[in-house]
């Protein structure tokens, strides 16, 4: 059925790919004409595809990769990867990123969108369900928005924001109109504009388990995604207990204890929205650094059920060259990438409590997440903010491994004083290189099949 829905909605729609303003904008005339066939680029399969250039898990320690050598990856000097691997600032990201699936796909979903948003109003169908839809697509391209903010400019810092470089924001499907790149405060404004409490309010209230449709929770939770990486913890609490308020299902991966499979599918009741990354069986193949490794507790049901057939020590280990690196080896998991689930709205909340004082009250939710991660998870306790936060940053790396968040996560607490922290790779017999808070490696460069055509993107680093 998802299929279907994919297949029929390319019909309807012509994207053309890499050869206009934004990377992919709709071409020509679309002839969505009926509510029915614009509901069904809501419920098309939205599929971010990464590539060597946008391969973040590197740059924040959290991963080396997939499938490259150790040794291969440093052989080759001018390449992305190797710039993210040794902290190399001298390799010329911009000219090297001719192309980024990510961002294609980014702005390929906002043009999706913004014809949702031109046409519902003169479209066939039932009028009663038009504001609905509508707040759909406006919360989404809010969403691929924030995605292409976070990723490709700076850390949002409310002091600096006016000048520093955003993204170009794109409300209209017309292929000869440029979307003009604005500041990143410009940028987070329009974000916040479409997350617009009105908007909110006119979300279905449940889509039941069809997790590319979005309703009140998910709506909540992506205001409170925004709002945590603009640092305001204040308005980010609020959203983020509105979002558990309406679903707060955790996945339980205690019955990995009998089945020693990690078994997850697309549509599990923690993601609010779904979205795949560069494989639809994730984290497959992702081979994680022995700094994340050691973040695992030893009685991970994971670790300690799957086994070999799990997070695996001898594929990472062959794959990468690296001793104490492991690679996932079952087949059996969805992880939702580039979408939102309960538990990392369980850390944003428990991250803002922690930061008013409330340190119970936010390890007490990160415990609500490890007791389904953990077998037998003892309770955690803290005196001060710094340990608390200490204790929250090792669960949560581990939860959110193989998504943009451990990345988008140390991009922020880089900006604060208390939190940021050079990231040491640790390569063995390779060397240590490092990569400071304030590398310009934070900031992904925009590919220049965009540039080409949409001459006020200028790199933000």
């Amino acid at each position: 059925m998802r299929q279907y829905i994919i297949t029929l909605a390319a019909a309807v729609l012509i994207i053309c790919s890499c050869d206009r303003q934004l990377d992919i904008v709709p071409k020509g005339q679309v002839t969505l004409g009926k509510l029915s066939e614009l509901e069904l680029l809501l419920e098309q399969e939205f599929i971010m595809n990464e590539s060597p250039c946008n391969n973040i898990g590197i740059i924040c320690g959290e991963d080396l990769g997939m499938f490259d050598q150790v040794s291969t990856i440093l052989s080759q000097t001018n390449t992305c990867t190797y710039a993210f691997l040794t902290g190399d600032e001298s390799v010329n990201r911009a000219t090297l990123t001719t192309n980024d699936y990510v961002y294609n796909n980014i702005y390929k979903y906002i043009a999706s969108m913004n014809v949702i948003l031109e046409k519902a109003d003169e479209a066939e169908g039932l009028e009663s369900s038009k504001p609905a839809i509508k707040a759909e697509a406006q919360v989404l391209r809010a969403w691929f928005h924030f995605l292409a903010a976070a990723i490709y400019a700076r850390q949002y810092d409310a002091s600096t924001a006016a000048s520093d470089g955003g993204i170009a924001i794109s409300t209209s499907s017309s292929v000869v109109e440029v979307k003009e790149k604005l500041s990143l405060a410009k940028a987070y404004e329009h974000i916040l504009s479409d997350l617009d409490d009105s908007i909110l309010a006119d979300l279905p209230d449940d889509h039941g388990r069809i997790v590319g449709r979005g309703d009140k929770a998910w709506g909540y939770a992506a205001k409170a995604m925004v709002l945590f990486q603009m640092k305001n913890y204040t308005e980010a609490l609020k959203y983020a207990q509105k979002a558990l308020d309406a679903r707060s299902e955790i996945f339980d991966r205690s019955e990995i204890a009998a089945s020693a499979k990690w078994e997850q599918s697309y549509d599990s009741a923690n993601n609010y929205l779904y979205i795949e990354g560069c494989v639809r069986i994730s984290p497959t193949m992702v081979l994680l650094t022995p700094e994340t490794v050691s973040k695992f507790e030893a009685d991970d049901f994971v670790i300690k059920y799957e086994g070999e057939n799990g997070w695996s020590k001898t594929n990472g280990e062959s794959m990468s060259g690296l001793s104490g690196v492991y690679s996932y080896a079952g087949w059996n998991t969805f992880c939702n990438v580039y979408g939102i689930t309960t538990e990392q709205m369980h850390y944003v909340a428990a991250e803002c409590l922690i930061r008013s004082g409330k340190i119970d009250e936010g390890l007490a939710l990160v415990d609500k997440v490890r007791k389904c991660r953990v077998e037998n998870a003892s309770a955690s306790s803290a005196s001060t903010e710094a340990e608390a936060m200490a204790i929250l940053q090792k669960a949560k790396w581990v939860e959110c491994i193989n998504t943009p968040y451990n990345f988008l996560d140390c991009k922020r607490w880089n900006s604060e004083s208390e939190y940021r922290r050079d990231i040491v790779h640790d390569l063995g017999e390779y060397g240590k290189y490092t990569i400071k808070p304030d590398s310009k490696l934070w900031v992904m460069a925009f590919p220049s099949n965009a540039v080409r055509y949409n001459s006020t993107l200028t790199q933000n680093f």
